[in-house]
């Protein structure tokens, strides 16, 4: 279940998570995050058709740019950006094993439609994440419930 200290971990500060779990909607805590990700830049919307103009790169920038740090090399964008998939799971697992170099990653909130919604966070937040149930919806399968991290030998 989602709980204050996932929401910790997925944004920290006090002030983000409180908001979130005392909102004053109806929404499920899980709708909360999300609005509130989405709404401030945290987490990348994609469709489940994959993405277009290079959007995980430019998220990835964008990270970069924010926090003064630096994921990967120029090259290394650009080659990832011109990388062919099948599927958006796939390029999701080449861009981890980019940004496992610095230790970072690219995870996966579960959905309810045929979206992706992914955030970059340290690995070493990877069991924290990964571990949380995070819908409580008998209709989505258990494994999709959680927070996904994809890499070349996990799917």
């Amino acid at each position: 279940m989602l709980d204050k200290g996932i929401l910790e971990v997925l944004f920290p500060g006090q002030e983000d998570a409180v908001a979130i779990l005392e909102g004053e909607d109806r929404t499920s805590h899980y709708e909360r995050v999300l609005k509130y990700g989405l709404s401030s830049g945290a987490f990348l919307f994609l469709d489940y058709k994959g993405e277009e103009d290079n959007e995980i790169v430019n998220y990835i920038l964008d990270y970069e740019f924010e926090r003064g740090i630096e994921l990967a090399t120029q090259d290394e964008l650009e080659a990832l950006g011109e990388m062919e998939y099948e599927y958006l799971p796939d390029k999701i697992r080449e861009t981890n094993s980019l940004l496992k170099n610095s230790n970072y990653a690219l995870f996966a909130l579960p959905s309810l439609g045929d979206y992706y919604v992914l955030f970059i966070f340290r690995l070493e937040n990877k069991a924290v994440l990964t571990s949380a149930e995070l819908l409580d919806d008998e209709l989505v399968p258990p494994r999709e419930r959680y927070i996904q991290y994809y890499t070349g030998t996990e799917v």
